[in-house]
């Protein structure tokens, strides 16, 4: 799924997964496979899980990379789309296989104008659009009908990763239209809400990312029928 902001200042980002219904907080009651932000579960930090989830997608959707590990160690980086509102990922996981997946997330480019400079985080009138997207971006993660998650980018704030820089710009398989005349060739660093589960128990789960953004599609589904088995 891919949204472009209005370039302004000569700033123009890509969001995946916009989000979702109720600005109210809401933590299932029932113990969750979510991680705590502030954790280092599974040998990396929370930012660094995220980073490495979202560089996946960047890289198998825009990058055109094929071959790409979808596996770190024992983890699962969970695919996204950037062409389809409401996908559908039939995933399989062996027990005791943790998994991550962002539900919302941004990230910086670099442009085929060499007079226009790469979208830099530090900049505070971007600092401050960000801040105004995650503020009025809605997201709720559901996991086989149980509510996870709920709540606006302000909200969720604790689960907010980065700026990060990708460890180098991830090169587009072709160039993306961002105005006239100019287009994104690189994605540079990300910014999001993230998501790091725990092993879940073998059988049959359905987890669903539910979408509403500031722009954008109204609304975004994005549904994993996910499948623990030891075969």
């Amino acid at each position: 799924m891919n949204y472009i902001l209005n370039r302004s200042a000569a700033v123009v980002l890509t969001v995946i997964l916009g989000v979702v219904v109720t600005p109210a907080l809401s933590v299932a009651q029932k113990i969750s496979p979510l991680m705590p932000p502030n954790s280092h579960a599974f040998g990396k930090s929370f930012d660094e899980w995220n980073l490495l989830q979202t560089q996946y997608v960047i890289q198998t959707g825009l990058g055109g990379l094929t071959g790409v590990s979808d596996t770190v160690g024992n983890v699962r980086l969970l695919p996204a789309t950037f062409s389809d509102s409401t996908p559908v990922f039939d995933i399989t996981l062996r027990p005791g296989t943790p998994f991550v997946a962002s539900p919302s997330f941004l990230f910086g480019e670099r442009y085929d104008d060499p007079s226009v400079p790469d979208d830099n985080p530090g900049d505070p009138n971007l600092k401050e659009y960000l801040d105004y997207v995650f503020k009025n971006t809605l997201i709720q993660i559901k996991l086989d009908g149980q509510v996870l998650l709920e709540g606006s980018g302000e909200d969720l704030k604790a689960l907010r990763f980065g700026p990060s820089y990708f460890e180098r710009p991830i090169y587009y398989a072709v160039p993306q239209l961002r105005g006239p005349g100019l287009n994104a060739v690189a994605a540079l660093w990300v910014v999001g809400i993230g998501a790091v589960y725990g092993p879940l128990p073998v059988g049959q789960h359905t987890l669903v990312y539910t979408v509403h953004n500031v722009f954008g599609p109204p609304l975004t589904i994005f549904t994993y029928h996910i499948t623990v088995s030891p075969k």
